[in-house]
């Protein structure tokens, strides 16, 4: 069953949506980035949401935003973990059936983004097209929309529209109505295991059966996608890969505006996070690197235009 839903003490919801950043105690320091920045923009609640209550910072708790904790224990023994995702990435599953009765609806973001722009407010009361799960394709399929995935292509199943899980609409009422919290324990049981984690078994239930947001809402930032992406404006970008803002390892290929706020927010309130050491100093890609990311550029080019053509706007969902 799923426990009900644990606050921050003193918290009650303000609107019937909410953006919820996902993580665990360790990503933290990190989830609270996009949060801060998210905060108080519109007419939404801002959330940091876990399988465990956590108590939060001063920072985030006089910018109004409070924690949420919700687990699924129908499906928690099924769901495989590593080294690097806990079963806080499965936040989505688990806030779906939790908080219905209490948001509409949510959007709920992966830990590894930041906020730049737009209305989380106005996407999460846009036309749903009467599916449960709205997301925004996963880059696989931004240049070749037809491309056979994996993770189908080990189910064998024909190729479909497939989607990024960091960030991921749920309409709570259409989610309990489909039944769907117990169709994804049916295929966690079933087929998750080696298949992979919880992109793998949203996809995975839901087969083409969701709406497809704008990429400006989820810009995964790639070889393919990073100097597109000034013309392109998103409003929310994520750092899929291991090479995320905080870390050395963006060095020369995260944008310095990018990482601002990850250097000035990081060593003041959470001094114990780990950060690489030149968050606030400029760095120059790396002349491999730099002519790697042009080619891949000028050849995507063409696909990735037609891509972005299809929405008229960044708040208008399409059937995938």
């Amino acid at each position: 069953m799923s426990a009900d839903p644990i606050f921050t003490p003193g918290f009650t919801p303000r609107h019937d949506v909410a953006v919820i950043v996902a993580c665990d105690a360790n990503y933290l320091p990190y989830a609270a980035i996009p949060a801060l920045q998210l905060a108080g923009r519109g007419e939404y609640d801002v959330l940091i949401g876990g399988p465990e209550p956590l108590e939060l910072p001063a920072i985030l708790r006089d910018a109004g935003i409070a924690h949420v904790a919700a687990v699924d224990t129908d499906i928690l023994d099924a769901l495989p973990t590593d080294a690097r995702r806990s079963i806080a990435t499965y936040m989505e599953l688990f806030l779906a059936r939790a908080l219905r009765g209490i948001y509409r609806r949510i959007l709920v973001l992966d830990s590894d983004v930041i906020f730049e722009r737009g209305d989380p407010g106005r996407l999460l009361r846009t036309d749903m097209l009467g599916h449960a799960v709205a997301a925004v394709r996963d880059n696989r399929q931004w240049r070749n929309p037809k491309k056979l995935v994996r993770e189908f292509k080990t189910l064998r199943r024909p190729a479909a529209p497939y989607f990024n899980a960091g960030v991921v609409m749920v309409d709570t009422e259409r989610w309990a109505e489909a039944g769907w919290s117990a169709k994804a324990e049916s295929f966690a049981r079933d087929h998750l295991a080696g298949l992979g984690r919880d992109q793998a078994l949203m996809n995975g239930m839901l087969y083409g059966d969701w709406a497809e947001i704008s990429p400006l809402w989820n810009w995964q930032f790639t070889w393919s996608s990073s100097h597109l992406m000034s013309m392109a404006d998103p409003c929310i970008i994520h750092f899929i890969g291991p090479h995320k803002p905080w870390l050395d390892s963006a060095d020369g290929r995260v944008p310095m505006r990018l990482r601002e706020d990850f250097s000035r927010i990081l060593p003041k309130h959470f001094p114990d996070a780990q950060r690489g050491s030149g968050l606030d100093r400029r760095h120059w890609p790396t002349r491999g690197d730099l002519r790697k990311t042009l080619a891949k550029q000028w050849m995507a080019a063409g696909p990735m235009l037609d891509y972005l053509a299809r929405f008229p706007d960044e708040y208008t969902l399409l059937n995938p």
